[in-house]
């Protein structure tokens, strides 16, 4: 049977070929930066109406070619991938030789690389969370669901993690349920179609995984299964002015990036979670999870149309905040979603939004604008940002903060980040984050196990893998995630 598919996968490729640039640039949108376009203020809201111009890989390869004679470092990157014919069966017979390594290796851990090095960035004095506030262990539910889409007839796939209440874990005569772990597909049929448009490989070609919770790996946090636990809101300490404190919901959206999962920004969710989030990921149609057929019409925004208001009328009343976290292109999800009353980060994007208090309003057409409180993260060891996606640019009215600073204060409370507008965050040096170090390790772990035969071929043909290669070596997930928890718990806080 294995043969047979590679003979079939083999004269499939080679027949077939590649659009000269299909691979090459989809390949560019995997790691790059979010790619929207902005548009006039919506005449009915005043605020900036984003366009999504990311929804697929048709979509982004007409950008590219559109802003070539706009961006000498793309054109480097594209002329330097436009394979020749020998090139392309070269690759096909690497790929196919790929498959028959993946068909026949026994399933591995995700965690099989947890003993690599986790790079030099200090511990969190409070350990796996970022609040550090009690050395108790707590518990978080997690549980999935299944959201309808029934203008697609489809169901997707979305994660939760919410809060376990203190009566709820102490209560002797109804222990908590088992830990659990998430379930983690990677599909090979999906990235050949994202990323080739190869539509020959089997469905049955994929790897399941069973992923250990971040926070599940210290004595601080326990991932428990939800299933049998209700969603619990959060109560909030009363602030100066106010007559008492709040009760009520602070839900965190996560949107991962191109060929990303649900599980993708998972040690974020667990850290919120901790601290009395409702935190939601949905699996988008460009994930490598694949668990629903890709239909034409929907989109991030058609997905995220029916999830704001799902999630609004599952969890406890009322909502005291929203956010959005996004990584890549998820990052021009997030900036579609809500208002201007909505809290936004942004991680592995090149440009920071500007805001629309700092240009005149004669001036927010066709600018990168967007109101409301943000927080933006980026690296100068980030491939796709640094290489092709015009660098990184802040622009005025943004608090920069520095990583020493944060390393230094042991909290983010001592910076004041819920105090903030605007913050940006740069990571510097030779050992700064490289594009996917934003991900969690049992993730990036799952893919290095499962894709890392691919990267001699990609070395030996010079094919970009944009930052795969780096994560290949730096394996800094877990110190990269030391400054990010309490960064962004930090500036959430400042939500109602």
């Amino acid at each position: 049977m294995i043969s047979f598919v590679v003979v079939v996968a083999f004269l499939a490729g080679t027949s077939q070929g590649f659009s000269q640039v299909s691979l090459s640039q989809a390949q560019i949108l995997r790691h790059s930066q979010c790619l929207v376009n902005f548009e006039s203020p919506d005449a009915n809201t005043g605020s900036p109406a984003l366009k999504a111009t990311a929804t697929s890989s048709d979509n982004i390869i007409n950008i590219i070619n559109n802003n070539n004679n706009n961006n000498n470092s793309a054109n480097t990157i594209l002329r330097a991938t436009r394979f020749s014919r020998t090139r392309r069966n070269v690759f096909g017979i690497a790929f196919c030789g790929l498959l028959t390594t993946l068909l026949g290796a026994t399933p591995m851990s995700a965690n099989a690389f947890s003993d690599a090095r986790g790079g030099s960035r200090k511990p969190n004095p409070g350990g796996a969370s970022s609040s550090g506030s009690s050395s108790m262990q707590r518990a978080i539910a997690y549980r999935t669901l299944s959201l309808p889409v029934a203008e697609f007839g489809i169901k997707v796939p979305i994660s939760i993690w919410y809060p376990v209440t203190d009566e709820r874990a102490s209560d002797s005569s109804n222990p908590l349920p088992p830990d659990v772990k998430y379930d983690y597909k990677i599909s090979l049929r999906r990235i050949g179609q994202l990323l080739a448009k190869w539509e020959f490989i089997p469905e049955f070609i994929s790897k399941d995984f069973s992923l250990t919770p971040s926070a599940s790996t210290s004595s601080i946090i326990r991932v428990v299964d939800g299933k049998s636990i209700p969603i619990s809101g959060t109560t909030t300490k009363a602030k100066q002015g106010d007559e008492a404190a709040k009760t009520g919901t602070k839900v965190v959206f996560l949107a991962h990036g191109y060929l990303g999962s649900r599980s993708d920004l998972g040690y974020i969710a667990e850290d919120l979670a901790s601290q009395g989030f409702v935190c939601v990921a949905a699996e988008y149609p460009e994930s490598l999870e694949a668990s629903y057929p890709r239909l034409d019409g929907l989109d991030r925004a058609a997905i995220n149309r029916q999830l704001i208001p799902y999630v609004k009328d599952m969890v406890p009343q009322p909502i005291l905040s929203y956010s959005a976290i996004g990584h890549s292109l998820g990052c021009g999800t997030v900036l579609q979603m809500g208002d201007d009353s909505w809290n936004r980060v942004l991680m592995g994007s090149g440009k920071a939004p500007e805001s629309p208090s700092k240009i005149p309003k004669a001036s927010v057409v066709g600018k990168n604008v967007v109101g409301g409180r943000l927080l933006f993260i980026s690296s100068v060891n980030d491939g796709p940002v640094t290489s092709w996606g015009g660098g990184i640019q802040i622009p005025e009215g943004y608090t920069v903060l520095k990583e020493s600073e944060l390393l230094e204060s042991g909290s983010a409370a001592a910076l004041q980040l819920n105090n903030l507008d605007r913050a940006a965050l740069v990571f510097n040096g030779e050992t700064a984050p490289n594009h996917i170090s934003y991900l969690s390790e049992n993730v990036n772990d799952a893919m290095l196990s499962f894709l890392s035969p691919l990267l001699p071929v990609t070395n030996a043909l010079d094919i970009p893998v944009l930052d795969f290669d780096k994560y290949a070596d730096s394996r800094d997930s877990v110190a990269t995630g030391r400054v990010l928890k309490p960064l962004i718990s930090g500036f959430l806080s400042g939500s109602p």
